[in-house]
């Protein structure tokens, strides 16, 4: 097994390559100075805006120096996340965010100058420059914000400001990956185990339930320890959004994110219903899962379990070859690009102490990057496919569109990562030498889908009361959100599933509710990619033109808009009710094969 105690021990071809970001320390240091110098150039357009031929230059220039910072930044994010006992990389970090910060600052005049305008001169840029309208959907946006932009001088208090916003999430991330002391485990072959935020999910997957029980009681009594702490940065940073929303003129942090996605709130309202009126669906799931593991109680430390044990590890090539085998359907040109990712050593692997837990697919203008932590199992080929996902996805974007627009909404961007997934799923189902094989793929569709359809729905609502709490004045407590939790999970799972006193914690490690409602977005993506992956199965006839089409629509088009080219509305509530349709067609296709001969 990969079993690692600091990064100096992982193997050099498990380690991801940045030196096409950059050589050294000494050549980012270079390359900072030289952005540093270039943003006071910048200040020479303010107040000239107005001017189509200073815009066009201005533009350019901006566009280039956000570029830049982008890989300045992620290049000493991701050296970071790896390595977070590391102060060289932390000094790194807070030096680009300043940077940034200071970026933000200069260029604040830049909004204001053009939300400034009247309508007829905002029409005249274009007409006076046609250069200016391959940037058109860029100023639209700017330009639609009119209400919401302040004045210059607010605009730059409000960015000076903004650099301690994101500090939060990663005073969390430190205490929870890096700092705290979970202590240490005596696995059933004798090896002891120190437990950590990257290895207790696995610890939780052990078949023996005092091993799942004792990691789940020390993760979570740590964690109650710090609870307090947790809930303040949770707090202020809810607290912060709130005003940022306010002082820009928004009812509140959610209507602000509905304007800015272009998604109806019918939408969302049509993914609650829809959880609550099928919540009998999720809690079949657990019943399925609790009569496959022959368990007489099913406590939340049990949630994890492989419900098929093959006793299969998987090297890493072996994962690698599995991922390209399975998504040979999506055609040529995505099998080329994924190859690039595995060849090019884009993906940080091996999970130890120190690196930041879980996993994540981090793309700039130009260039894309994975970190993860496998461990050998099933689950882990599963979290290459969907990162791989999101890699060439941003690849798709990155070939297929100008640096302005290289980027795509959250509420798209995981139907590339869970396609995948759902693919991977079908592969083994349909590969499998053995009937627990075959049954592997499908307990892992369902597992893919109840998670990010139902779970994720479920917090995406905590979010939103969590929100409401704190703009009616009150305060998130430790106390409030356990008993949140607690409420949530008895109404949608009932009582399939034991209380063992620390799922109410969930909200602790949840990093999500530090990205603003990005919860709803999983929901969305897993019911658009299930039924992708099943018109891609079939040989659908145009799905996969569709889908590359799909694959390569950039920030110049609104999410509604590019699921109309897989031919999708999102306000018919019959989308999300097909989605479960699936979920539990598959519940009943697991039970049939179940009761099947070896």
């Amino acid at each position: 097994m990969l079993e690692y105690s600091s990064r100096k021990e992982v193997p050099k071809e498990y380690q991801f390559d940045l030196t096409d970001f950059y050589k050294n320390k000494e050549e980012w240091e270079e390359d900072l100075k030289k952005t540093e110098l270039e943003i006071e150039k910048i200040k020479s357009f303010q107040g000239v805006l107005n001017d189509e031929k200073k815009l066009e230059s201005f533009l350019k220039d901006y566009i280039e120096l956000s570029s830049n910072i982008m890989n300045l930044y992620v290049y000493a994010m991701l050296n970071h996340d790896v390595d977070l006992n590391n102060d060289m990389y932390t000094a790194m970090l807070n030096k680009i965010s300043s940077l940034n910060t200071n970026f933000e600052t200069i260029t604040s005049f830049f909004e204001p100058e053009i939300v400034s305008l009247s309508e007829e001169e905002y029409k005249n840029l274009f007409t006076k420059n046609e250069a200016i309208l391959q940037y058109k959907h860029l100023l639209d946006e700017i330009y639609e914000q009119k209400k919401h932009t302040l004045s210059q001088k607010e605009e730059k208090m409000l960015r000076t400001l903004s650099e301690t916003f994101s500090s939060y999430e990663k005073m969390s991330a430190t205490l929870i990956n890096s700092d705290h002391n979970y202590g240490f485990i005596k696995l059933p072959d004798g090896n002891i185990v120190e437990i950590a935020a990257n290895n207790v999910g696995t610890l939780k997957k052990n078949k023996d339930p005092k091993i799942r029980k004792k990691a789940n009681r020390q993760f979570g009594k740590t964690l109650m320890q710090y609870q307090n702490t947790e809930s303040a940065f949770l707090h202020n940073y809810i607290k912060n959004s709130i005003n940022l929303a306010k002082l820009r003129n928004y009812e509140s942090p959610w209507h602000k994110k509905l304007e800015n996605i272009h998604i109806s709130n019918e939408v969302f309202e049509n993914l609650k219903t829809t959880a609550k009126q099928r919540k009998k669906a999720w809690q079949n799931y657990y019943r399925l899962m609790k009569q496959v593991l022959k368990l007489k109680t099913l406590h939340n430390y049990d949630t994890l379990l492989e419900w098929n044990d093959t006793q299969r590890s998987y090297s890493i090539e072996e994962a690698e070859k599995i991922v390209l085998e399975a998504l040979k359907p999506l055609g040529k040109d995505y099998g080329e690009k994924l190859k690039e990712v595995f060849d090019s050593h884009h993906i940080d692997y091996c999970g130890y102490k120190g690196k930041i837990n879980g996993g994540y697919s981090c793309s700039t203008f130009t260039k894309t990057r994975i970190v993860i932590s496998f461990k050998e199992k099933f689950s882990d080929i599963l979290t290459i496919a969907h990162e791989v996902g999101h890699n060439v996805h941003h690849q798709f974007i990155n070939d297929a569109n100008p640096l302005w627009y290289r980027y795509t909404s959250t509420f798209v961007a995981e139907v590339a990562s869970l396609t995948n997934e759902f693919l991977v799923n079908n592969y083994i189902a349909q590969n499998g030498h053995t009937k627990q094989e075959k049954l592997l793929g499908i307990e892992h569709t369902l597992k893919t889908f109840q998670n990010n359809f139902f779970g994720t729905i479920r917090e995406g609502e905590l979010e939103q009361i969590m929100y409401k709490y704190v703009e009616n004045g009150n305060t998130l407590t430790a106390n409030y959100l356990n008993e949140l939790v607690e409420t949530s999970l008895k109404e949608y799972q009932g009582n399939i599933i034991k209380d063992d006193g620390y799922s109410k914690l969930s909200w602790v490690t949840r990093s999500h509710y530090y990205l603003n409602f990005y919860m709803f977005s999983y929901a969305i993506c897993v019911v658009i990619a299930a039924m992708l992956a099943d018109k891609i199965l079939k040989q659908e006839e145009g799905i996969l033109e569709q889908y590359k089409d799909f694959l390569k629509c950039g920030s110049d088009m609104y999410p509604e808009e590019i699921y109309e080219k897989l031919g999708i509305n999102l306000k018919d509530p019959y989308v999300f009710q097909t989605g479960v349709d699936f979920f539990e067609s598959q519940i009943k296709l697991y039970e049939t094969i179940l009761k099947e001969g070896v």
